[in-house]
């Protein structure tokens, strides 16, 4: 037989072993026969484990099966050792003992979980390097990632704690953390002036203020050189400047209503003077259409530029390869601008096509949009306005409800 055999009487001595078994313990079968476990655990004290287990199967006479270490030869074996109870008729008499040599296969598996772990190493080197580059390029989205990450963490744990991690996801949760850190990687792509927007104008505010200066100027000019220009020039003076403060006070609202819409739209067909005497209007198409966004900093233009982050992170993450737990990270990362209902974007995802890991990405993202401190355009939600508004999105079939109420619940939301 490959496989090695002892058979030990009631009284704890071998009776039996095949040259196997010999092979197998490293001790040579005249030693092993006749000879009683309690012996040779005295004789050989690195390996109280696999004769404890032998003495504990013979006294307890259930069955054992279990892989153990065993040292011999100044080296370390890994044993597959099956005990059974060996009778007559009913009345058990000894022990029959199978011992199967796993050393190499164990070993292997051993390497190749070396290998995976040195393999998630580099992803995790990988992910710090581009949060890192996104932290250079953009603060808050760093600490977007970095806050979304601890909030999962937390309610993970929770989860694991109350024994239900496993009917909702993998014990593995690395898989499931690691999407959320790449989540935003395609952020990486979209230009700092949009991802970064902190008022509706942007840097375009500084070209419309330079250009109410100079017509300023050249009006104070007219009114200098022709005297009888200058009830003119100041009504226009004055008309710009009121312009000016219109445009500012509209440039870092939060919602603009109907009738400052109304004004701003006025206001851009006031003429300015260029220094070569040119009239040009006060502003461009350009720039009303940013002034007029009712609400938020972004044109309907840039806001699709901020929204293709999710379609560059997934071509980004189709570049590597994700295999066993980490397959679906790409799917998990790219998809937490979907909604279930089907709004959302970029491929307008319904419920069941939206999982469970995903769904818990997307609560968590919004909630840290809505409660950050260090967004430039808009200032932090409390924590409950926040849930309120989560709450209005679940009634209205864009969220999941029963992960938003545990993840509300478990208070891994808080901040420390």
């Amino acid at each position: 037989m490959e496989e090695g055999v002892i058979v030990v009487t009631s009284n704890g001595r071998i009776q039996f072993c095949n040259e196997a078994a010999a092979s197998a313990l490293a001790i040579k079968s005249d030693e092993l026969l006749g000879s009683s476990i309690a012996e040779l655990m005295l004789k050989y004290e690195d390996n109280d484990e696999f004769f404890e287990l032998i003495l504990d199967a013979i006294y307890s006479k259930e069955k054992v099966c279990k892989t153990i270490p065993f040292f011999a030869d100044d080296d370390m074996k890994y044993l597959h050792v099956t005990t059974s109870m060996l009778s007559e008729v009913y009345d058990a008499n000894g022990l029959v003992i199978v011992i199967g040599d796993l050393t190499e296969e164990i070993k292997l598996f051993i390497s190749n979980k070396r290998l995976a772990n040195q393999v998630i190493n580099l992803m995790d080197s990988f992910v710090e390097v581009m949060v890192t580059e996104i932290e250079e390029k953009s603060t808050y989205n760093a600490n977007h990632t970095k806050s979304m990450v601890k909030y999962a963490t937390n309610y993970l744990e929770c989860l694991r704690s109350e024994g239900k991690l496993s009917e909702l996801t993998n014990e593995n949760t690395h898989p499931l953390l690691m999407s959320i850190w790449l989540h935003d990687i395609g952020k990486l792509l979209v230009p700092p002036e949009i991802l970064d927007k902190p008022s509706r104008l942007g840097n375009s505010l500084k070209d419309i203020q330079h250009r109410i200066e100079i017509t300023k100027l050249m009006l104070r000019l007219k009114a200098a050189s022709n005297p009888e220009e200058k009830n003119d020039a100041e009504a226009k003076i004055k008309a710009i400047t009121e312009a000016e403060e219109l445009i500012i006070s509209c440039n870092a609202a939060g919602f603009l209503d109907d009738e400052k819409l109304e004004q701003l739209h006025n206001a851009s067909k006031l003429e300015c003077l260029t220094s070569d005497n040119n009239t040009i209007p006060l502003l461009n198409n350009h720039e009303l259409e940013e002034l007029s966004v009712i609400k938020g900093t972004l044109t309907s233009d840039e806001r699709k530029v901020v929204e293709s982050h999710v379609t560059f992170t997934r071509k980004l993450l189709s570049k590597m390869e994700f295999r066993g737990d980490y397959k679906k990270v790409p799917l998990w990362a790219s998809s937490h601008h979907e909604l279930l209902d089907g709004s959302g974007y970029p491929d307008k995802l319904t419920a069941e096509a939206i999982p469970w890991e995903t769904r818990l990405l997307t609560i968590v993202d919004i909630y840290d949009a809505l409660t950050a401190e260090d967004r430039p355009y808009k200032p932090p939600m409390p924590p409950e306005k926040a849930f309120a508004i989560l709450r209005d999105m679940s009634k209205d079939g864009k969220i999941d409800s029963d992960i938003l109420e545990s993840f509300y619940k478990s208070g891994a939301w808080k901040r420390e």
